[in-house]
């Protein structure tokens, strides 16, 4: 009997010994089922030390960062673009690859007197010939549409006028003070004509088919037709 409890003492000696010289025999043995004690020492900074809970969450390191190369890899011809975070370099507007054409005004040309052919009568003040337009000078026209009243009722006196004055050329060639290339394109100029001689101008108002501008040439003529009531003054 005395035998036995000497080996049973033994062994506990023996186990407390091995408890005491292992790893966890510094803090005690972990019994299953039994809270584990906390030095004293350590419960102050267990207690300070945050959660899983309270940490903050952690970016995700699995997306490796893009980094933009600092070797310029563009291939030629064509501009490099800004890198992100550059700021952008404002440069000075590139000047016109050609200069517009700024049209010079014609110098005035030459004028004489001409003669020139086939005169076509728009109306009772200008003539086309060609492609340029004559204005004759002095005439204050009556408008195509114009109809004037008479004891007869109301007639189109502007077209008649045009008419008569159409009569007269006759499509012959009449003179006047224009550039000697005149009716090769389209131009308009002023000018007094005649027909063999004749003042164009002055047999319109002469005749009655248009009217004299104040303070021009054919002040007399005006008086004179309405005086005899021709063309529009009847």
């Amino acid at each position: 009997m005395i035998r036995a409890l000497l080996i049973a003492t033994a062994l506990v000696a023996l186990v407390v010994l091995l408890i005491r010289l292992s790893p966890l025999g510094e803090r005690g043995a972990a019994v299953p089922g039994a809270p584990q004690q906390i030095p004293p020492g350590e419960s102050a900074s267990i207690e300070n030390q945050p959660g899983s809970a309270d940490r903050p969450a952690q970016a995700d390191s699995g997306t490796p960062s893009v980094i933009a190369p600092d070797r310029d890899v563009t291939p030629g011809g064509i501009t490099r673009g800004q890198r992100a975070g550059d700021a952008f370099d404002r440069l000075p507007p590139r000047p016109p690859l050609s200069t517009p054409a700024v049209e010079e005004d014609e110098a005035p040309r030459d004028t004489r007197q001409v003669l020139l052919p086939r005169p076509i009568a728009v109306d009772a003040a200008h003539l086309k010939i060609g492609d340029g337009t004559i204005v004759l000078t002095g005439i204050d026209p009556l408008p195509l549409g114009e109809t004037c009243e008479a004891d007869a009722g109301a007639w189109p006196c502007g077209m008649r006028a045009r008419t008569a004055l159409r009569g007269y050329l006759r499509s012959r060639a009449v003179r006047c003070q224009a550039p000697e290339d005149f009716g090769r394109k389209p131009e308009t100029i002023e000018s007094a004509c005649t027909l063999q001689g004749n003042d164009v101008g002055a047999w319109i108002v002469r005749n009655g088919w248009a009217k004299a501008v104040t303070g021009g040439p054919y002040e007399d003529a005006e008086s004179e037709a309405r005086q005899e009531r021709r063309g529009v003054w009847r």
